[in-house]
């Protein structure tokens, strides 16, 4: 998408900042909802580009900050495989989750669980102190594990990649029916659908989705912000990263904000 990003999602609990996931094009837009000092880490589901290709920019950034004096607080960067991907120099700590599949950042506790993906790629369960919970999928198959693996979440952020005609056509991905298929079978409150083709007309996934889940469906958007657990109004508001502020972020629950979310190429 032009002028666009691909995955990112700020995660907000009380004074805690984590973004999950730092693809190409977030960065920069992130920084027009807050100050990247403000961040306290970063968790990454796998490596391919659409989902962290601007690392390297945010552990020169959290580094800056540090020398300029701007930033007082540890940064943390989570992931799976060598931790030495994930560091920079004393400034940015790399930690692997592969062997600590629990781990907290913050007001934040999060676990992880290995998908079906081209390369190891997980999706992330988080909650905060308000115990909202927030499942998301990353990149994956479809696999009935995952199902389980987000049994009660308040929230799905689950990928479309295909669209149901398409079911099965790219292993590693899954359909919009596919995500219908976990959000019932997890019988979670809602299901935001994200991570969408380049082609077709995307308002048709959340059609396929809800002939299969029947509670709440929507399609991330970028700066979208929700409150978890969600309402039976589940955006509570709408928006580009350029056009809300900070004071907009809601507060007092687990928040997020999107990136766009049109997969890149993985």
């Amino acid at each position: 998408m032009k002028n666009g990003a691909t995955s990112g999602y700020l995660l907000e609990e009380g004074n805690t900042r984590v973004l999950l996931d730092c693809g190409s094009g977030v960065l920069s837009r992130l920084q027009n909802v807050i100050d990247l000092k403000e961040l306290d880490g970063v968790v990454l589901t796998h490596y391919h580009p659409d989902h962290c290709a601007d690392l390297g920019c945010l552990q020169y950034a959290v580094m800056l900050d540090i020398l300029t004096g701007r930033r007082r607080k540890d940064f943390a960067a989570w992931g799976p495989g060598n931790e030495n991907k994930l560091s920079y120099e004393n400034y940015c700590k790399g930690y692997s989750y592969e062997n600590q599949p629990h781990f907290q950042i913050g007001d934040l506790e999060f676990e992880v669980n290995l998908n079906q993906h081209e390369i190891p790629s997980y999706a992330v369960k988080t909650k905060g102190r308000s115990e909202g919970v927030l499942v998301y999928s990353g990149d994956t198959n479809y696999y009935d594990g995952l199902a389980e693996f987000a049994g009660k979440a308040d929230l799905l952020l689950c990928e479309a990649s295909l669209y149901a005609c398409q079911k099965g056509d790219v292993w590693g991905h899954m359909c919009s029916s596919e995500a219908g298929e976990v959000a019932v079978k997890a019988e979670v409150s809602g299901l935001c659908l994200t991570h969408f083709p380049h082609y077709g007309e995307i308002r048709n996934l959340q059609e396929e989705a809800e002939k299969v889940y029947q509670g709440n469906i929507i399609l991330a958007e970028p700066g979208m912000r929700l409150n978890i657990p969600v309402s039976k109004e589940p955006c509570n508001a709408w928006g580009s990263f350029g056009d809300c502020r900070e004071d907009q972020i809601p507060r007092g629950g687990l928040g997020y904000l999107t990136g766009d979310n049109r997969n890149e190429a993985d």
